[in-house]
């Protein structure tokens, strides 16, 4: 087929819905780099959400750069069924042979290996072939693929493991290899990751990777040494020496990741050594190290030790720090008067915008005295800020108080009435229907899903049943796709409460928007009736002209006290997302005012939600772009499976490999604003984004 024909066939890919804007012409076979680099043929087929009959097609053209971004899409699919076509694909001469090598991985990821050893074997072959060839005639260095695929038998883990071992040889000593140096370590983290469970590294391998982590090598910079010592956890072969090495270096992400092994296996020390040890990083000048110290002190010192080490950080600078140390006091050293008091002393009632230690202490206190909690439970439950009673939410749930939840249960901000309902239904259980029924009239997602969750396992009851319906039917006609988090435990409870007679009101449904939805509604209509009734859904259009000519922007994202950042997009990686986070940013201003609502110390923030929750989003899904790394200071799409992405995103505060192959990276941080981002906190306000220069002033 000529491309242009499959150009005008994937526009009717969308007619199912209302016609998309007309596309501003780009050439059908040659990227266009302020697009990032995509054909326009592909990437109006991945915004169509093709599947592999458009992209077949469009793999074989011929042409090179169509072809290259094809198979990229193909491998997003996430279809083994596509991998022997990906192997004969590759044996085509002219083909580059990463993009095949990264789809097959791709394709791969979540497959159980056991369900087709063969195939497994096959690509096991091609790949320890093709990672590594270094020939006067040919040159191809490809560590990421082989280490991203869970093997079937400990062979070809070897193999895999063989192959990335002689990319570190082959690079140990030239300077201009140190990106493939170091891309060889990182897969040699996710092999072990992936296969600890059936197999161990070598032990040549080993002593490898803690040579790395000794710095012994021109190559074993800060990321080589993180990567390696990395690897070295997840295969389970860190040793006391390494642990002891990587505690002593000079790069803040070694010994966060050396200081949180202490408060795990403990690399073979005993425990009073590993107890010294995280003591001392209980003073480390960074504070990743110091937050990764205080849970490991509060899971193995507080017992021999006391609290008072926690005491000391209850002031940090960092307060990600303080907030661990006043989490961890609300379980530790429970007979401590002197704990006792100081955690009262933090526990006052906020004032103006710096509520989180003291709603965090106030918790603690709960935990800890809930008698001397109660006296300043009131002002708290009633307290203007949504976020502090929300905190009172969970005081209350840890003192046991069914009056502040029976009230915080129908509070005006959705977050705090499902903040309250799980610990009122465990606390009065059936008598807490009346509060959870009452919350399905709300309009928050988040808010709707918890309470129907809560109801598939209440006593069965008309009432209940007519709200269930009430709460399913005004979602749907909302026609959000987001919903589907809501909707579908909608129908799980309608199962328990209801009977035959909604079934007409559900009819509708079999015919929804969303596939996963029909499906649930068919099924559920086929056992409340005894008939069988297939599932019809509608598709929703897919497909939009770009909005932004030019991908190649820079954002900024304004915040109060000084923790403004600026992000840098990425179209080459993931050129969809960025024409709809640019749309969403600069056009429609859809974030300006929403906050980071999740702070994950040592893992991401998150932000972008319109009801400051996880399940609170735009109401359409986006298409997985998944492919670019998830490092330090990237920035991605919060989704809850494959396409489910609602405009949330989230910044990676440390190198979050185990999020590669399943999350699409979309933009950076700029690397001079991170301490700003580690210095966000729950509820900050993003005030405005607008367009910036992407060259920072110096």
């Amino acid at each position: 087929m000529k491309l242009s024909a499959m150009l005008a066939g994937l526009f009717l890919l969308a007619q199912a819905g209302p016609r998309p804007p007309e596309p501003q012409p780009l050439n059908a076979t040659r990227g266009n780099s302020a697009q990032g680099g995509e054909p326009a043929i592909v990437l109006n087929a991945e915004k169509a959400w093709a599947g592999a009959d458009v992209l077949w097609p469009l793999a074989d053209s011929g042409d090179g750069t169509v072809t290259s971004y094809a198979v990229r899409a193909i491998g997003r699919l996430e279809d083994p069924a596509n991998v022997p076509r990906l192997l004969a694909l590759a044996q085509k001469p002219g083909i580059i042979l990463a993009g095949p090598a990264a789809a097959i991985a791709q394709s791969l990821n979540g497959f159980d290996p056991a369900r087709d050893p063969g195939l497994m074997e096959t690509v096991s072959t091609w790949l320890r072939g093709v990672t590594f060839i270094d020939t006067p005639k040919l040159k191809n260095v490809m560590p990421g693929p082989i280490g991203s695929i869970r093997w079937h038998t400990a062979e070809q883990v070897h193999a895999a493991e063989e192959a990335l071992l002689r990319i570190l040889t082959w690079a140990n000593y030239d300077k201009t290899k140190a990106g493939l140096y170091v891309g060889a370590l990182r897969s040699l983290e996710s092999l072990g990751r992936l296969n600890a469970r059936d197999t161990a590294f070598d032990p040549d391998t080993i002593k490898r990777l803690a040579h790395v982590v000794a710095n012994t090598g021109i190559n074993d910079g800060d990321a080589a040494r993180e990567a390696a010592l990395a690897a070295l956890i997840a295969a389970r072969g860190l040793d006391t020496d390494t642990e002891l090495t990587a505690l002593r270096d000079s790069y803040s992400q070694v010994r966060r990741l050396a200081t949180a092994v202490l408060a795990g296996a403990g690399a073979g020390l005993d425990d009073e050594r590993r107890i010294n040890l995280i003591q001392e990083k209980l003073a480390d000048k960074d504070g990743q190290v110091r937050y990764e110290a205080v849970r490991g002190f509060a899971r193995r010192g507080t017992t021999a030790r006391g609290c008072g080490p926690l005491l000391g950080l209850l002031a940090d600078r960092d307060s990600t720090v303080a907030l661990a140390a006043i989490d961890a006091l609300g379980d530790a050293c429970n007979g401590d008067d002197e704990v006792t008091t100081r955690v009262v002393a933090t526990a006052r009632t906020p004032s103006g915008s710096a509520w989180h230690r003291e709603a965090h202490a106030f918790v603690a206190l709960a935990k800890r005295a809930p008698d001397r909690a109660a006296i300043a439970m009131e002002a708290f439950v009633t307290h203007p800020s949504w976020w502090v009673r929300m905190y009172a939410a969970r005081a209350a749930a840890a003192a046991d108080d069914v009056a502040r939840l029976d009230k915080l249960a129908y509070d005006v901000n959705d977050n705090v009435r499902e903040a309250a309902l799980g610990p009122l239904r465990r606390l009065k259980k059936a008598e807490a229907a009346t509060a959870i029924v009452s919350a399905l009239d709300r309009t928050d997602v988040q808010l709707v899903r918890t309470a129907a969750t809560l109801l598939k396992t209440s006593p069965k009851s008309d009432r209940t049943a007519k709200a269930l319906v009430a709460a399913l039917l005004r979602l749907t006609k909302e026609g959000k796709e987001t919903s589907r988090d809501a909707r579908v435990p909608l129908l799980e409870a309608l199962a328990v409460h209801a009977g035959a007679e909604i079934a007409a009101d559900l009819q509708p449904l079999v015919r929804d928007f969303d596939p996963v939805v029909a499906t649930k509604a068919a099924t559920l209509i086929s056992q409340l009736t005894g008939r069988a009734v297939t599932a019809e859904p509608v598709p929703v259009a897919r497909g939009s002209a770009p909005v932004f000519a030019d991908l190649r922007q820079c954002v900024s994202v304004s915040m109060a006290f000084g923790k403004s950042f600026t992000l840098r997009m990425n179209p080459s990686a993931s050129p969809v997302t960025v024409d709809r986070f640019l749309t969403l940013a600069l056009v429609d201003h859809y974030y300006d005012g929403l906050t980071i609502h999740r702070i994950a110390p040592n893992f991401v923030i998150q932000g972008g939600g319109p009801g400051a929750n996880e399940y609170s989003g735009h109401k359409d899904y986006m298409r997985d772009e998944i492919g670019a790394k998830n490092s330090r200071g990237t920035v991605g799409l919060s989704t809850r499976g494959r396409n489910t992405a609602d405009a949330q995103f989230y910044v990676n505060l440390i190198d979050n490999s185990r999020l590669d192959q399943d999350y699409t990276v979309f933009a950076s941080v700029f690397p001079a604003d991170m301490p700003a981002i580690e210095a966000i906190e729950e509820g900050d306000v993003m005030r405005a984004l607008s367009s910036v220069p992407c060259s920072p002033p110096r």
